[in-house]
């Protein structure tokens, strides 16, 4: 699963397996006690100003998050970057399709962000 990773202690983001166009997602790792049937309102908080500080994004009311194509495929790069590879020749089509498949669902905004969920792990 294509994850976009976000540590709510420190406000840093990665992108993880950018390769696994099957799922995307936003996972919030907190450090906090948060209650196990769902997230602080602190923790979304700090979800929410750790996207805005990357322009990453934004979080809808009901929990959706919004994350634009480019500021995707920037991350992969950047992970790409990290790992002293290119990124391979063949992301951009497969991103593409993933995009194609989430806006016939209806996971993309008008905007053409792309939604994705938020899971939650508690370190």
């Amino acid at each position: 699963m294509m994850e976009i990773v976000v540590d709510l202690g420190t406000a840093d983001v990665v992108l993880r397996h950018p390769d696994d166009m099957a799922r995307f997602a936003v996972r919030a790792v907190s450090s906090g006690h948060d209650a196990p049937e769902g997230p602080s309102a602190a923790a979304l908080g700090a979800l929410t100003a750790a996207l805005r500080g990357h322009a990453l994004g934004h979080v809808d009311a009901d929990g959706t998050v919004h994350i634009p194509p480019d500021r995707v495929r920037m991350l992969a790069e950047r992970a790409a970057s990290d790992s002293g590879d290119p990124l391979p020749a063949e992301w951009e089509a497969k991103f593409a399709s993933m995009i194609e498949f989430a806006a016939s669902k209806g996971w993309t905004a008008s905007d053409g962000a792309i939604a994705a969920h938020i899971e939650w792990s508690y370190a």
